[in-house]
């Protein structure tokens, strides 16, 4: 019985109720903790960023830095890790799937774009690829990616802003589609 409810929930895209069922429950538990890991933590780096910008002293904005490492690497890295394996979870064991239903797909594409680029400017080689495409006059879009992913400009904060905002709403309102015309849901009278 519970493992037909676990299998069946998100059948609508909305997901069913869940009141009695521990599992979707417990998941669920899981996925805001993660969720508010990776955005907090995103958030606080933002914070640190600035406050590291905001200083000529270089030893302290050395200490900022190895800050900005801690929180990457104890809350944000954790906090996305957690977010892609209840999404896992979510997408492999529910009828929710992985692209089935646009604001899934949606946190889908944004979370593994986040875990790729996040790893690789959490270690050298994001930097260091942007140093060998300099010579070449390509460094200009692994260099956008890169301030959305460690923002040092409050435009490049704003843009990471939205972008963690976007996954709010998106888990908020769940569309369906992103069309509007073709969410069928007030068509069914």
């Amino acid at each position: 019985m519970l493992n037909e409810m676990v299998r069946n929930y998100g059948t609508l895209g909305k997901g069913l109720s869940a009141r009695d069922n521990i599992v979707i429950k417990g998941m669920k538990a899981l996925h805001l903790l993660a969720a508010t890991a990776w955005a907090g933590g995103a958030l606080s780096m933002q914070a640190l960023s600035f406050l590291r910008l905001s200083s000529a002293d270089p030893e302290f904005a050395a200490q900022v830095a190895v800050c900005l490492h801690f929180v990457d690497t104890w809350v944000v890295m954790p906090g996305l890790a957690g977010c892609l394996l209840t999404g896992l979870f979510y997408s492999s064991c529910t009828a929710i799937g992985f692209f089935k239903f646009a604001w899934i797909g949606y946190k889908w594409l944004i979370s593994l774009c986040a875990g790729f680029w996040g790893t690789m400017f959490w270690g050298p080689w994001g930097d260091d690829l942007i140093a060998r495409l300099v010579p070449l006059g390509l460094d200009g879009p692994l260099r956008f990616v890169r301030a959305c992913i460690l923002p040092e400009s409050m435009w490049e904060g704003a843009l990471q802003l939205a972008i963690i905002l976007s996954m709010c709403l998106i888990s908020v309102y769940r569309p369906l589609s992103f069309h509007p015309l073709h969410d069928n849901r007030h068509h069914a009278a």
